[in-house]
């Protein structure tokens, strides 16, 4: 460009030019246009760098947020094992019985030493994350109580692994355990472990409930075949009694012994509540058309919480991908060779109990497999919505999980990533809040009728009222008892 110029002030200076001072004018005019554009154009190419460098350190400094593709909590280090941490007593009472003095390794205490938190997120960069540990009342209402909330309960020592080079569906895996070097839980009770992107503090991208337990009373649960009225005409009325007692010194069975949770194995987000505190909220509402609540035993060494008409449900379906040749990762959904009928109390094989087995998956196909659910109605579809349910997602409802009626097929299908392994499941029917858009009001009796033989483990949850540090719903006790086996 300097050239150019130079070569435009010689024009119009040189004694020896043949051209004429207008023809030497009109030429150095058009070269100094000529200059001027080029000095425009770097100008503008100049911004437009600067451009593209800003909004690359824009994007670099605020990378799109990582996206949960799934959560998951378990004891210890097996995955088939219930979020339960089980301690000694902290001799609430006074007491302890010799059964209470085991440690949580014997054969009939339930729940282990620490939990295992483990997610799997999708990210374009490596993700970093924090837990935040908040103490909830036995509703799952989180605790405004300072001292049993501390702030300080944060976990940053969060390891995250890279997926395998052939997954699609998520990129990173993250684990952490539950108490650790970082964070240790002075109380007992219903816990969340809220998950955050570090770089955003103020909304968790989802969250894991365990318990913590000390085990402070002798604790039992029994289960009674009973019978309800069921909504769907033609469906097996088999229902439970459940009956779940505790034992303590008569002095401590008041009013703070006010409810017990129950929850089939793994279904974590649908307690059955019995309690006599009619300030907590009755979620035990899917199921209370017929059910009776009774509390028994304020003036007696045993104090029994009583619930009838719990639908007996059916034995899981399962779904074992764990075979990679048998299913391949694929862009196109897989298909079974046949779909799922409707049952009520038919069942082909026993499942897991509810729980999700990744144990026998190679670190090379550990992905997500593309799956295409079909469940064939066997007549007019459904007036509510159809869900399915089950291991790959955490037993939740959720719109991501609603299957959708072919009119020509006649059938309800639904194609969804679902990681390899053994899972459970089951298809639940529900009415879709109009303003919310929740699924509730929901059963599985449509789909899966109720079996007294389905292999189902209740456990229930002992909360004590605890006056101490400002009141806290502490848990002093869990039974647990197998509804087909009769056993733990």
């Amino acid at each position: 460009m300097w050239q150019n110029l130079r070569r435009i002030k010689n024009c119009s200076s040189s004694s020896g030019s043949v051209l004429s001072g207008g023809s030497v004018f009109e030429l150095c005019s058009r070269r100094a246009g000529k200059v001027f554009a080029v000095v425009l154009l770097c100008s503008t190419a100049l911004a437009s760098c600067a451009a593209m460098a800003a909004a690359a350190r824009s994007s670099a400094s605020s990378p799109a947020k990582p996206i949960l593709r799934g959560i998951r909590a378990y004891g210890g280090n097996n995955d088939t094992s219930p979020p339960i941490i089980t301690r000694s007593p902290q001799s609430v009472f006074g007491f302890s019985s010799p059964q209470n003095n085991q440690s949580n390794d014997a054969a009939n205490v339930i729940g282990s030493s620490f939990v295992t938190i483990e997610m799997d997120v999708q990210s374009s960069v490596q993700p970093a994350f924090a837990a935040i540990l908040v103490h909830c009342d036995a509703e799952w209402r989180e605790d405004k109580n300072f001292v049993v909330n501390d702030p300080s309960l944060r976990i940053a020592q969060i390891q995250v692994f890279q997926a395998n080079s052939f997954s699609r569906y998520f990129t990173h895996r993250a684990k952490f355990t539950v108490p650790n070097s970082e964070v240790q839980l002075r109380f007992s009770g219903n816990w969340k472990a809220k998950i955050f992107d570090v770089d955003d503090m103020t909304t968790s991208i989802g969250e894991a409930r365990f318990f913590v337990v000390d085990q402070e009373t002798e604790t039992s649960l029994a289960i009674a075949i009973d019978a309800y009225s069921p909504r769907v005409g033609g469906t097996s009325p088999a229902a439970y009694l459940l009956e779940a007692a505790l034992t303590a010194p008569p002095q401590f069975l008041d009013e703070n012994f006010h409810t017990v949770t129950l929850y089939r194995a793994w279904r974590w987000n649908e307690p059955i509540r019995i309690t006599q505190d009619m300030e907590l909220g009755r979620t035990e509402i899917l199921y209370n058309r017929s059910s009776k609540v009774t509390v028994l035993g304020f003036s007696t060494a045993q104090k029994r919480f009583r619930i009838t008409a719990i639908p007996a449900e059916n034995e899981y379906r399962v779904l074992d991908i764990t075979d990679a040749l048998r299913f391949p990762a694929s862009n196109a959904p897989l298909r079974f060779a046949l779909a799922d009928l409707r049952r009520n109390g038919t069942s082909l094989m026993r499942a897991d109990d509810g729980a999700m087995n990744a144990q026998g998956v190679s670190p090379s196909t550990d992905e997500y497999v593309l799956i295409d659910f079909v469940l064939e109605p066997e007549g007019l579809p459904s007036s509510r919505e159809i869900y399915v349910v089950g291991s790959f997602n955490s037993w939740k409802l959720s719109n991501d999980w609603k299957m959708r009626y072919d009119p020509e097929l006649r059938q309800y299908t639904l194609a969804q990533w679902v990681r390899r392994g053994r899972h459970n499941y089951v298809y639940a029917s529900a009415v879709v809040n109009k303003q919310t858009g929740v699924p509730e009001s929901y059963d599985y009796e449509e789909c899966e009728g109720n079996s007294p033989s389905a292999n189902q483990t209740f456990y229930a949850f002992f909360y004590y009222r605890n006056p101490q540090f400002g009141g806290y719903d502490a848990l002093v006790g869990v039974a647990a008892l197998n509804a087909a086996r009769r056993s733990k």
